[in-house]
């Protein structure tokens, strides 16, 4: 499976996102201050250096926003990332028009990684309804900002953004079944999600989505060996194995949705550390 791969030079714990324009514009600090800034805990008294135009630095609770404007397209290529932007298949062609990019990080170290990102959501989507951006990278994850944009409404009523922040890969095995991981779990200090499937693709890519989510919005923990039930009445064991990536090193989730896998893991020193050999 042909995909991104995590920045090992990534700060840990930093939030990051980048929004795809389609012109360089400037941000109207006011305007953010009146909407969001208690939710952020903006400090308006300490933001008077800030111009529309200038690097965004913003003091908030406690820890500060960078941003940075470029008057030029993203400089790498996003075949990657549009390949997996399932609910975006002309991605590519939309973004050829963009001219502009802006980068945006915090730590939030005060915060859990759940809330933190639900804090860089709240920032993000400000920006996206001040600026004509025509899509959002997040992580590995790139979304057309109408789909943002609904995304975060769907919250505000209950709803979990997995897609905004967490990447599903999926490719099809010559069998004919459905191979799939996630990137971006690890960002919420949980292990990723991996399954060969013998299920429709649809069926199956909303079963990922969501056992992801109830991980991650609960934060709880599945043995190896538990089974899960998402729609009765539906039992699926959950395994710990060693990732089929060779560059995940460590133990991910396994959905048990064939009966007979046909991926191939990798082999090596780091096999009896990370759970190669137990059972599928």
């Amino acid at each position: 499976m042909g995909g991104p791969r995590e920045d090992a030079a990534k700060q840990p714990g930093r939030i990051s996102a980048t929004l795809l324009l389609e012109r360089k514009t400037p941000i109207d600090y006011s305007v953010m201050i009146e909407r969001v800034g208690s939710t952020l805990g903006l400090d308006a008294a300490k933001m008077g250096h800030q111009k529309p135009d200038s690097p965004m630095v913003l003091p908030v609770d406690g820890d500060v926003v960078f941003g940075l404007s470029m008057d030029f397209p993203y400089p790498e290529t996003l075949q990657q990332q549009a390949q997996f932007a399932y609910w975006w298949p002309n991605a590519l062609s939309d973004l050829a028009r963009h001219k502009a990019h802006l980068m945006v990080s915090c730590q939030w170290t005060k915060h859990s990684r759940l809330d933190a990102h639900m804090r860089h959501l709240v920032l993000v989507r400000e920006l996206v309804e001040q600026l004509p951006v025509i899509g959002v990278l997040w992580g590995s994850n790139l979304v057309q900002a109408d789909i943002f944009k609904g995304e975060f409404a769907n919250s505000l009523k209950g709803g979990f953004p997995f897609s905004l922040w967490i990447l599903i890969q999926f490719s099809k095995q010559p069998n004919g079944n459905i191979l799939i991981s996630t990137l971006g779990m690890r960002d919420f200090e949980k292990m990723e999600i991996e399954t060969e499937s013998s299920l429709p693709f649809d069926q199956t890519f909303d079963l990922v989505r969501k056992f992801g989510s109830y991980i991650v919005a609960t934060g709880a923990v599945v043995n190896d060996g538990d089974t899960i039930s998402l729609s009765e009445p539906q039992k699926i064991k959950v395994r710990h194995t060693r990732s089929f990536r060779p560059d995940v090193n460590e133990s991910v989730y396994w959905i048990e949705l064939t009966e007979q896998p046909t991926v191939r893991k990798p082999k090596g020193f780091f096999s009896s550390f990370f759970g190669s050999t137990s059972k599928q």
